[in-house]
């Protein structure tokens, strides 16, 4: 876009045709029929490089570092749970009868199908509500509904786990297909969405990396940590705690929602205060 053409390649005489491409496309006059045209001088004009000095400055105030740490921690605490739910699909599988028994052969077959039932019953169902959703109800919108439904689905699957695989497996395959419909039609989707728009273009890049590094990390915990904790007292028998507190780090998600803006239908330029300066 001409704004990163400017903004970070600094190349001025290349913003200029992009602008007239973008106009032109649009159907409207381009800037050549009503400007002069670009002369040697402007060529010339060098914008400032962004520079750590700058991003600090900018994120010392706390009406921008806040939207930096929500993105961050809220990647984080998804991806805590998002890991460490699907470290632990072999139990799930195991409970509506796709365990990976047998030959190897007859194994993976059985595992692959069971995986795909429930793709086909939840993340996928999730994503497309989204992809038909967001527009309309927002981005803060739907993670708000996404941490809400997992924590109170994480809740109901951490205190009474047992008691609900031991008398109704079909209700444990529903409880667990929710679970993935709302992190699909939620924080799973808009987590990634949101640092994409909510930043201005010169450290657009480096916030979304630092928000989905925060995640990475997140994932990290789940498989260093809380995947050795699933055996502690006997085999998986530590599963309902660590359910427990996957619900608990909905609710940190959940909490610095609060801190994320709601991007849908604004521009650039009021998302990064531009209008204001």
């Amino acid at each position: 876009t001409p704004r990163y053409t400017l903004d970070v390649e600094q190349n001025v005489h290349r913003a200029a045709r992009d602008v007239r491409a973008t106009i032109g496309a649009a159907g409207h006059k381009t800037i050549d029929d009503v400007h002069e045209p670009l002369h040697s001088d402007h060529a010339q004009v060098k914008a400032q490089k962004p520079t750590w000095t700058e991003f600090y400055h900018y994120f010392k105030q706390w009406k921008h570092f806040r939207v930096l740490m929500g993105t961050s921690v809220t990647w984080f605490a998804l991806d805590v749970a998002f890991y460490g739910v699907n470290l632990n699909s072999s139990i799930i599988l195991t409970a509506i009868g796709f365990s990976g028994s047998g030959t190897p052969y007859h194994a993976l077959i059985r595992i692959s199908a069971g995986n795909i039932i429930l793709n086909l019953l939840g993340t996928l169902p999730g994503y497309w509500v989204t992809v038909f959703t967001i527009d309309r109800l927002g981005r803060r919108t739907i993670q708000f509904i996404g941490f809400t439904m997992l924590l109170i689905l994480f809740c109901i699957l951490g205190f009474a786990y047992h008691q609900i695989l031991d008398k109704s497996v079909a209700a444990f395959i529903v409880l667990i297909t929710l679970a993935q419909f709302f992190q699909n039609f939620g924080p799973n989707t808009t987590t990634f969405i949101i640092p994409s728009e909510a930043f201005p273009t010169r450290f657009r890049s480096t916030c979304h990396g630092i928000s989905a590094a925060s995640g990475k990390v997140g994932a990290v915990v789940a498989q260093l940590g809380f995947f050795h904790l699933k055996d502690r007292g006997g085999k998986n028998a530590f599963i309902p705690q660590l359910i427990q507190i996957f619900a608990l780090f909905m609710l940190i998600g959940l909490v610095f929602t609060w801190f994320v803006p709601e991007t849908k239908g604004k521009t650039l330029e009021e998302l990064s205060d531009e209008l204001d300066d």
